[in-house]
């Protein structure tokens, strides 16, 4: 993997025991829970609809989300068992996660980026870039 990158993974039923506890709360906890410059930080959740309006929530505080979903019979519905691999611009892994979604919320040093999403063996590839006041939203759907 090269050079280490700190992973934190925010807790969601922390999160949302702080939404319970006060919606303010839930919102301070990410900013100040996740890694500083240099390090990736993500959110990984969506299942339900409270989680899904959490998630919506908080996106604006990421640069990156990624949604997650197989097209049935007409109707788009999340999944969540999508295995996800984020590369940097000198093909260098930095994060490399299984069994994520429906919603994937990252934050990454600014910089070039590609995501390698698979699901039930079929791999799907997006290229990002990290840049400040910027936000991207990256719309994964299998068939």
């Amino acid at each position: 993997m090269g050079r280490t990158h700190a992973r934190v993974r925010i807790g969601l039923s922390f999160l949302l025991a702080a939404a319970i506890a006060g919606g303010a709360a839930a919102q301070a906890a990410a900013p100040t829970a996740l890694p500083r410059h240099g390090e990736v930080g993500y959110l990984n959740g969506g299942i339900g609809v409270e989680q899904a309006d959490l998630m919506r929530d908080m996106s604006p505080q990421f640069p990156v989300r990624m949604t997650f979903s197989q097209h049935n019979g007409g109707q788009d519905e999340f999944v969540a068992d999508v295995h996800l691999r984020v590369i940097d611009s000198r093909g260098r892994t930095v994060l490399d996660l299984p069994a994520q979604g429906p919603i994937f919320l990252l934050r990454l040093p600014q910089g070039s980026y590609a995501v390698e999403a698979e699901y039930q063996g079929e791999v799907k590839t997006r290229r990002f870039d990290v840049v400040a006041g910027h936000h991207d939203d990256l719309v994964f759907s299998w068939s």
